[in-house]
């Protein structure tokens, strides 16, 4: 359907998609605001507009369905900001099912093309809506199942009946899959939309960036150029003998300090390019919380801060997930129904907060609730019960080891699966992308207060931060921020507790791990050849493992690069990267070599 001229003009279409994606995003924000301030002038002026927007540019464009659900829409909003239609639960749910609409649509154009889409009974809503019409009252599950096409009016009727009929009553999705009208997928998908979750995520090819910060880019490059050209005058000056070899040596020197700061400065000012704020995951937020809140018959208020904290562009599209699952759990089973806060003291609303600052290098991202809590004697049950871990390994874990088997793959302790969560897949998804970025996942949690997850990610992950280490003839790279401290210490001082090595570190008792032994190198004893060993003690979560190696190289800044499929998967490794002298240097996991660990002696 796009065959306006204007739709197969590559520039002007992937403008007009990031014009509206932009839009969208703060319609998300604006809608839920909205719901909390429904007589805002300001917001409901900034809602017209944009669907206003949207609707002119899809005009343009050619794109028709577009139109006309804008069109239906912004009839609506202009009702409201007129004060000639009072806003309803009813009003904001039908404009944010037109919002998800809206996004269904710009993927389809992003794609190749629009579709044929069942719109008649948003628009029919709509229209009655405008015109003034009482508001029909219709569970919104099934809503959107007939609007997908699942189920026709009739049938959505007849299931109704049946479930309400039911002894006892049967929510409206398992119906509809006993009586086969639809699979028990497509009730999860219409139960993620009724929830808010965030849709297929496209991957944008597009970045809008600051003009200052390609102007410093354009100015570096100029200084790059300019020494170059220098250093082209020396090699002609050296070749023709033109220079003393004093005065070129200093030259030289001078040269490689100024193309040394140069390029330093080029990979900073490059990688601000590609740096957003993290708001644009952050947004998506207040709409999923409001739904998901709704759904589940509970009061909560979500509180953001830092959402203007700045990150790689590869970041922030990959963090979405992992805080989504956070989200949701703090929702389902965190925070308690309005009774039971109030029975315990608190206030009948619950509270999220989800916040991003910058701490160095890195972005620490929280999210916390003032939930029931996280009860560690019932993990433990649920971990022997699962099989997760022996009763001789609980003995002797602390009791932050305790909290993080929630990280393990299939853990859960809900009793009863939901639609949103207790499948015990959340957590290790959480991990799991974390890993993939470098990050790092901690939990904090007290009975009856709430819980705390902090997320802890590199700011960009094209540079790493590095410690070189060798061990017997191989040099190794550590990422920096997972080391805490480097020490040397005699064969002596090395323990063992339960058949595994262990060193005292001021008040606390390190694991240990030999990378000879756990790489299978050839050499016959740890050390640097002077009788001490080097540890390396890394942070993984909460815990601290000290990695024995042979000698410490020092500090490097280096580009990491994922293995090739055809090595296959080798536990410990988390890439690849080139040394200075042209030899590919292996990239340690310091979150796998302490899995290893604990699973070799659990």
């Amino acid at each position: 359907m796009m065959s306006n001229e204007m739709a197969n003009d590559a520039g002007l279409l992937r403008e007009y998609l990031v014009e509206c994606e932009e839009l969208l995003q703060q319609l998300d924000q604006d809608l839920v605001a909205l719901e909390s301030a429904p007589a805002s002038a300001d917001l409901l002026n900034r809602i017209f507009r944009a669907v206003h927007t949207i609707k002119g540019t899809s005009g343009f464009m050619g794109f028709t369905p577009i139109v006309g659900l804008a069109h239906h829409a912004e009839d609506v909003l202009n009702l409201l900001r007129k004060g000639e239609r009072k806003f309803t639960r009813r009003v904001m749910d039908l404009l944010l099912r037109s919002l998800d609409n809206f996004r269904h649509m710009m993927r389809d154009v992003r794609a190749g093309g629009l579709q044929t889409y069942a719109l008649e009974d948003l628009f029919s809503a709509l229209k009655a809506l405008a015109q003034g019409q009482p508001e029909p009252d219709r569970p919104r599950l099934g809503e959107i199942m007939v609007v997908q096409n699942v189920i026709n009016h009739q049938e959505l009727s007849a299931s109704l009946a049946e479930a309400s009929q039911s002894v006892p009553p049967k929510k409206l999705g398992e119906v509809l899959v006993e009586k086969q009208l639809a699979t028990e997928n497509q009730v999860k998908e219409a139960l993620d939309r009724q929830a808010g979750a965030p849709g297929a995520r496209d991957s944008a090819r597009t970045l809008r960036v600051d003009v200052a910060k390609i102007d410093d880019l354009v100015n570096l490059v100029g200084e790059l150029v300019l020494e170059r050209n220098r250093l082209l005058q020396l090699s002609r000056d050296f070749s023709a003998q033109a220079i003393p070899a004093e005065k070129f040596e200093a030259a030289l020197t001078h040269s490689a300090a100024r193309l040394s700061f140069i390029t330093g400065e080029l990979q900073t000012a490059s990688l601000k390019t590609r740096m957003v704020p993290i708001d644009m995951v952050f947004r998506k937020f207040p709409r999923l919380v409001r739904d998901i809140a709704r759904n589940l018959g509970k009061d909560v208020e979500l509180l953001i801060s830092g959402e203007h904290t700045e990150l790689d562009k590869t970041v922030v599209e990959e963090i979405g997930d992992p805080l989504v699952h956070l989200v949701r759990n703090a929702l389902d089973h965190a925070i308690e129904p309005a009774a039971v806060r109030l029975a315990r003291g608190k206030p009948a609303a619950g509270v999220i907060r989800l916040s991003a600052q910058q701490e160095g290098e890195y972005i620490v991202i929280s999210v916390s609730d003032d939930g029931a809590g996280i009860d560690p004697q019932r993990i433990v049950r649920k971990a022997l019960e699962k099989g997760l871990v022996t009763e001789e390994r609980l003995r002797s874990m602390t009791p932050q080891e305790i909290l993080d088997l929630i990280f393990l793959p299939g853990f859960s302790t809900v009793e009863k699966v939901s639609d949103l969560s207790g499948r015990g897949v959340g957590m290790d998804v959480v991990r799991t992308n974390l890993k993939k970025l470098n990050g790092v996942a901690t939990l904090e949690s007290a009975v009856g207060v709430g819980t705390t997850v902090t997320l802890r990610l590199p700011l960009t992950l094209a540079i790493l931060p590095a410690l070189l280490v060798r061990v017997a003839e191989e040099t190794y790279v550590l990422p920096l921020h997972s080391v805490v401290e480097t020490l040397r210490v005699r064969p002596i001082e090395v323990h063992r507790i339960e058949d595994r090595e262990v060193l005292r570190v001021r008040d606390s008792v390190i694991p240990l791990v030999r990378l000879r032994e756990r790489f299978r190198l050839q050499q016959t004893q740890d050390g640097d050849g002077k009788g001490f060993l080097c540890v390396v003690i890394v942070v993984v979560g909460q815990r601290r493992i000290g990695l024995i190696v042979d000698q410490l190289l020092g500090q490097e800044e280096t580009v990491i690069k994922p293995l090739d499929g055809s090595v296959g998967h080798i536990p410990g490794l988390a890439g690849a990267t080139i040394g200075g002298d042209g030899r590919v240097r292996l990239i340690l996991d310091p979150t796998a070599i302490a899995r290893n660990r604990d699973e070799v002696h659990a």
